[in-house]
């Protein structure tokens, strides 16, 4: 059977998920099931719905059907269409895909009692309605750099850092650095007259020793900071507070943004078309 054997496809614009198994006893009785303005859903199409679908809930699949339509009849009606080519591709990869040929695979389609130009109809309108639909709504929406701004502020994450230059020393020196510090208070000169060189480091709140952490965390910069703990004196001079921030590109936000209102505007267009067609389905 078609649904045991044809797995999932990319045809290019289109992921169809994976196929499950159906029964469907003898050949289709292919009857109208619904109609948009005039144009008829068969039988034939909610059964290619539920293999495509992934579903057994006939009414779930001709809902979507009914969408699938009404984008239809709209793109078509500003002139849009899917070449053949990427068509024949898309059936020929089809068919690969699941190690068949198209002889094979019309084999298999032959057993649910459909064709191979049922499969082609249905990637047709499937390829429409989910890419399709974008080429027409493309021409009237966009995102503009303040929508661009804002997003980039809104998604993004943002790490204070504070740039510091650290002094260490042995406790036991404690009397050398107040006999330092009477002399001076400037960083570089106390340095010098310790004869230390001071490490430079870019921190986090919480990357330091606790005594360090806090006073670096609560002096301005350019203040000389000093803390301890058992076994060193540690003198801190604060350079800089940085912000860093991690976030994707304006390209990635842009693309993003785009398709969001790609998507709600192809919603409101589904249900004014909804509102303004004449949907007819057959109990």
């Amino acid at each position: 059977m078609v649904g045991k054997h044809i797995k999932k496809i990319s045809c290019g614009v289109l992921l169809f998920a994976t196929l499950t198994t159906f029964s469907f006893a003898g050949r289709l009785f292919d009857r109208v099931v619904a109609s948009v303005n005039g144009e008829a859903i068969l039988e034939s199409d909610i059964k290619l719905g539920m293999l495509f679908y992934n579903s057994t809930d006939k009414k779930k699949v001709l809902s979507r059907l009914l969408e699938v339509w009404l984008i239809n009849q709209f793109v078509q009606g500003k002139g849009l269409t899917v070449p053949e080519e990427l068509l024949d591709q898309s059936m020929l990869r089809l068919a690969q895909i699941n190690n068949m040929s198209l002889e094979e695979l019309q084999k298999e389609m032959e057993t649910e009692g459909l064709t191979l130009k049922d499969l082609k109809d249905f990637l047709r309108r499937e390829m429409i309605f989910n890419q399709g639909i974008y080429a027409v709504l493309m021409r009237e929406i966009d995102v503009s750099s303040v929508e661009l701004a804002l997003e980039k502020y809104r998604t993004e994450e943002v790490t204070v850092k504070r740039v510091v230059d650290v002094l260490a020393l042995e406790k036991k020196d404690g009397q050398k650095v107040l006999s330092v510090l009477e002399k001076t208070r400037d960083f570089d000169e106390i340095a010098k007259l310790l004869g230390l060189k001071p490490e430079r480091l870019s921190v986090e709140k919480g990357m330091l020793i606790d005594g360090l952490d806090k006073e670096v965390w609560s002096a301005k910069v350019g203040d000389l900071v000093f803390a301890e703990d058992k076994d060193h004196i540690y003198i801190a001079r604060i350079l800089e507070v940085r912000e860093e921030y991690k976030g994707k590109s304006l390209e990635e936000l842009r693309e993003e943004l785009l398709l969001k209102k790609l998507e709600e505007r192809k919603r409101d267009l589904i249900e004014n078309l909804k509102k303004r067609s004449f949907i007819k389905v057959v109990e």
